[in-house]
């Protein structure tokens, strides 16, 4: 869902990859930010970005409303700056003139450098300052990585750099994303159906991936390469593996499927917990991967039994990786569901 909305985000929710992205909040445009509501939360800096943010592009003069916003912010008691990297500085100049607001100029966004000179200069810490910009990938990351706060607005209609127009795109792709992690209150009255349709369909697409993962580890190390051949060969004739198996690749067989399932479940671990299942807060993660690898313990250990078993029985990889993906996969949808990650299913 790309449609604009005015939100609250849940960072403690978001992925770790995300997160540098994330801004606390979204508002239609700069004279939309609360800043009662700042205040009371203890900030005394706000840093504003100026291209379609304080104004549109190759403008100099900001709306009415923008200046009564800046009117009510001094009123208040906020120290303002402008933040911009902009190499047109006597345009920058007569903004700041017409606004009265001061300047920092640095290095470009996400750089920190703008940011901390803004905390010097006015002698306030990150917990006391908010940036307000439109750019996900320069004014908020530029923030986040400064320990500072992030307000995020809908840029404004008009022209814009036509470098700015490529990190649009990127930034559509991480809008979609960034709005399944607000902060509205879910209701948590009965689970509905397309919750569990929704899990089943992504958990056979990552199961599928892991699969193939799991799939070319084995058919590399048993067809591709002299690897189990030799392997298996040092295990007959060690006589360790005469009690389960007469051929080497057989002897090898626990062995290459131990390799591809360690592999295939880190796959696995990834993309049903950031997306399967949605488990991502930072609280529990150490106990959610506990609970999965025991989970996959126990999976890995029945795949690994059927595998061999019916490989030793049939001698074909495919019926035997078949057969021992299939069951070991019904067992770790269920326990993942309703075991390891239940607390955000």
């Amino acid at each position: 869902m790309n449609t604009w909305q005015n939100a609250e985000f849940d960072r403690d929710r978001v992925p770790p990859s995300l997160r540098r992205f994330t801004p606390v909040s979204s508002v239609d445009s700069l004279d939309q930010v609360e800043l009662l509501r700042l205040w009371d939360q203890g900030k005394r800096l706000i840093l504003v970005d100026v291209d379609h943010t304080l104004l549109q592009w190759e403008s100099n003069a900001p709306s009415p409303a923008v200046i009564a916003w800046i009117a009510q912010a001094r009123q208040i008691g906020f120290d303002l700056c402008l933040i911009s990297n902009t190499r047109r500085i006597d345009r920058l100049r007569r903004i700041s003139s017409e606004v009265g607001i001061e300047t920092v100029r640095g290095r470009i966004k996400p750089s920190r450098a703008m940011y901390r000179l803004a905390l010097i200069k006015f002698k306030r810490s990150p917990e006391e300052t908010v940036m307000v910009g439109d750019q996900l990938l320069t004014d908020v990351w530029g923030a986040n990585r400064s320990g500072i706060e992030a307000i995020w607005v809908q840029r404004m209609e008009g022209k814009e750099f036509a470098g700015t127009k490529i990190n649009r795109v990127i930034e559509r792709s991480l809008q979609s994303r960034l709005y399944r992690y607000l902060s509205e209150p879910q209701p948590r009255d009965a689970e509905p159906s397309s919750t569990l349709q929704k899990q089943v369909v992504r958990f056979i697409i990552v199961g599928g991936t892991s699969f193939l993962i799991d799939t070319v580890i084995k058919m590399a190390l048993t067809r591709w390469t002299p690897f189990a051949a030799s392997l298996g060969a040092g295990l007959l004739e060690s006589g360790f593996a005469s009690f389960y198996a007469q051929t080497a690749l057989n002897a090898a067989s626990p062995i290459v499927a131990t390799i591809a399932w360690m592999i295939a479940t880190v796959n696995s671990l990834i993309f049903n917990r950031s997306w399967t299942f949605e488990a991502v807060g930072k609280d529990s993660r150490i106990r959610q991967i506990q609970r999965f690898y025991l989970i996959t313990i126990v999976g890995g250990a029945l795949n690994i039994a059927l595998y061999s078993t019916v490989f030793a029985l049939t001698n074909k990889i495919e019926i035997a990786q078949i057969v021992g993906a299939g069951l070991a996969a019904v067992w770790n949808f269920l326990g993942q569901r309703l075991f390891a990650f239940r607390a955000r299913s």
